[in-house]
């Protein structure tokens, strides 16, 4: 389960690279291409599958409750790309055709699905070198320790 987990990791992180490629090709080309739906399907099917496959695979391979949480983040922040257009939407009053001409501040707060984007690849390259580090050693870590050496570390006593 463990080499799972690795794999689904690095397929997320993967799409996700696809994912900032779609998105450049689509800018880049000509609006009657339509080649930017490549972005949009990649980002609506594929990585959210991913997704849940990266949480599913992190628990079956019993990776450790931070890891597995911090499997959970890159769904939340998927979904939280489509959230960012709605929340725009109703907050300038836009819809799907009012891309030509956007007032500047929803420019501004559209522009964080970019840096939602980053966030997302960044998750995607550390559960890739936790999914690494559990199969080479294969315990899982907890603080940069294994979890076996955290639990078995005494705790600090303060001092007076």
């Amino acid at each position: 389960m463990r080499k799972l987990f690795l794999t689904v990791a690095v397929l997320f992180t993967v799409a996700v690279v696809l994912q900032l490629y779609f998105a450049a090709v689509g800018v880049f080309s000509n609006p009657e291409d339509e080649l930017f739906s490549w972005h949009g399907t990649n980002g609506r099917i594929v990585l959210p599958i991913l997704a849940i496959l990266l949480i599913v695979s992190a628990a079956l391979a019993r990776a450790g409750k931070r890891t597995v949480w911090l499997s959970v983040l890159p769904l939340v922040l998927i979904l939280f790309q489509t959230v960012l257009f709605i929340i725009t939407g109703a907050i300038f009053g836009l819809g799907p055709d009012s891309h030509a001409s956007p007032p500047l501040a929803a420019t501004l707060l559209l522009s964080l699905h970019a840096v939602n984007g980053t966030a997302i690849l960044l998750l995607g390259v550390l559960l890739v070198v936790r999914a690494r580090r559990l199969v080479r050693d294969g315990v899982p870590v907890t603080a940069g320790r294994p979890v076996a050496e955290a639990e078995e570390a005494p705790a600090a006593t303060p001092r007076a």
